[in-house]
């Protein structure tokens, strides 16, 4: 019988001696085998087939006695390549006999290799972290005016988001946000004027200052102080595992700006395709936002000898309402995407005669309609309104800004967009808006411009870009001209220009 050179080299190898561990491309990689020795053609064949490797050091150290089980990989190896003659398979097939034993030994440390490897991925893909770290920098005039405080500005700030894969189709997720400021005009400073008179008849007004070591603590930031703020499940539900559920806390947008919601809620919010809707969909929510305040007054009366003191103190919690809401987004044709959505106050506690209790506004319905046109290929337009039912003549509502309180106006356009993984793609943008504060549900607005300052309403321009310099990285700078309104009418005395520059850079992870 006629051997092959294949067959003929695999004899040569088993003839000069050992195997190793890792790959080698030809036999010029190990360095003591020369190329006048009498084995190097055949060794060199079968580095280059991929069936004998080196031994991880440049050498093949073929003066040491090639063991059995090194034997019975090579042959492995060459029956996994296939082809060649009648007589290579007959050869390979009497070497495969020789060497049964160990063929069979050596498929069962692979087939137990690979379950370990397959149980260990599975385990490393049940428990995922990702998220983003933050650098800002910036200023905000803002900050300066009513006494009121801010954090936005300067400092470093992390999202870890986390999850776990309880099955199929179930994961619980996780959020834990951090913000550390790092300028002592940022700490939060607020003025208390209690309801009696001093002794040179001007208000009491108790300043209440925080530390330094004490504003990042839950008390002062209770989103943003390293605890976990938003703890939900996500279920894939129904026969088809198509009822995309969400259960518990979580940070909640409703709106293509979020302009109806945009804010942290607890609830449960289901969201699904519809049937030959042509890429429409629809979400059904029942929550509650959880954006109550609440506020401590004192009275402050003189005694008998003369001192003033507390005489009674009470709490009064102003809680965010029970909503249910409908939301339908999809396209109308190839340039243009909407959304609509309908919210409804379900569970309302305001009481007119006691100003200090229930949800602030009195609204019981919310509409939302976003359009989005894109008329180019990297332009986009987007133009929301929401609009709620608040009575703005009502006397619980005599804070509120005259005229358009309970109406969010939006308008954004956008050039390009960035991509994480493109270094050097970039986006622009221009919005303006026009925000009532007797409109939405909730909201935490993506440039914390609407909170933490307390105003009532805000209208004007924002201006930004973005860019990736790095993969897996963005820098955005953003500025903001706007009017701020804190009375009763935009023309009021303590309306306000306020001016935002914010620069960024997102660590992406």
């Amino acid at each position: 019988m006629r051997m092959s050179k294949k067959v003929a080299a695999i004899l040569a190898g088993v003839t000069v001696g050992a195997m190793g561990h890792t790959l080698a491309a030809s036999a010029d990689s190990f360095t003591d085998v020369p190329k006048d020795h009498w084995s190097y053609e055949a060794l060199d064949y079968l580095a280059r087939e991929g069936i004998i490797e080196g031994m991880g050091d440049s050498t093949f150290q073929g003066s040491r006695a090639m063991s059995r089980y090194e034997m019975a990989s090579i042959v492995a190896k060459a029956m996994q390549k296939g082809g060649g003659s009648f007589g290579d398979k007959a050869v390979l097939d009497k070497l495969a006999a020789e060497y049964a034993g160990e063929l069979d030994t050596l498929k069962k440390r692979v087939a137990a290799h690979d379950k370990d490897i397959q149980e260990l991925k599975e385990k490393a893909d049940r428990f995922q972290l990702h998220g983003l770290a933050r650098v800002q920098m910036g200023n905000d005039n803002g900050l300066k005016n009513d006494g009121y405080g801010g954090d936005y500005n300067n400092r470093f700030y992390m999202d870890l988001e986390g999850s776990l894969k309880v099955n199929p189709y179930a994961t619980a997720r996780f959020t834990i946000e951090k913000n550390a400021r790092f300028r002592d005009r940022e700490y939060l400073t607020t003025k208390v004027v209690r309801n009696d008179k001093s002794a040179n008849n001007q208000p009491y007004i108790v300043e209440r200052a925080v530390s330094g070591e004490d504003r990042d603590n839950a008390n002062n930031d209770a989103n943003h102080n390293g605890s976990i703020s938003n703890i939900w499940v996500e279920l894939a539900l129904g026969k088809n595992h198509d009822w995309y559920t969400n259960i518990g806390r979580k940070w909640n947008g409703i709106g293509m700006q979020n302009l109806l919601l945009g804010g942290q809620v607890d609830g449960v919010a289901t969201y699904h395709a519809i049937p030959k809707g042509k890429g429409w969909w629809f979400s059904a929510q029942y929550f509650k936002p959880s954006a109550d305040w609440s506020e401590t007054v004192e009275t402050v009366k003189k005694n008998a000898d003369g001192i003033y003191e507390v005489t009674d103190t009470r709490h009064y919690t102003n809680r965010a309402p029970v909503a249910a809401v409908l939301d339908f987004w999809g396209p109308l044709g190839k340039y243009v995407d909407a959304n609509v959505a309908y919210a409804r106050v379900i569970q309302h506690t305001l009481d007119e005669n006691d100003l200090k209790s229930g949800f602030y506004s009195g609204a019981r319905n919310f509409f939302g309609l976003d359009l989005k046109v894109k008329p180019f290929k990297d332009l986009s337009i987007t133009g929301s309104i929401v609009k709620s039912d608040a009575d703005v003549n009502k006397p619980y509502n005599n804070w509120a800004q005259n005229g358009h309180a309970n109406r969010d106006l939006a308008v954004k356009v956008e050039y390009k967009g960035t991509d994480l993984n493109k270094v050097g793609s970039y986006g622009l943008y221009a919005k303006w808006v026009d925000l009532g504060c007797l409109a939405d549900l909730g909201h935490d607005d993506e440039w914390a411009t609407r909170e933490p300052t307390g105003i009532n309403g805000v209208r004007g321009w924002y201006y930004g870009f973005k860019c990736v310099p790095w993969k897996n990285v963005e820098w955005e700078t953003m500025y903001a001209n706007l009017t701020e309104n804190t009375n009763n009418s935009w023309a009021g005395a303590t309306t306000h220009n306020r001016r935002i520059l914010r620069s960024w850079l997102d660590f992406h992870f």
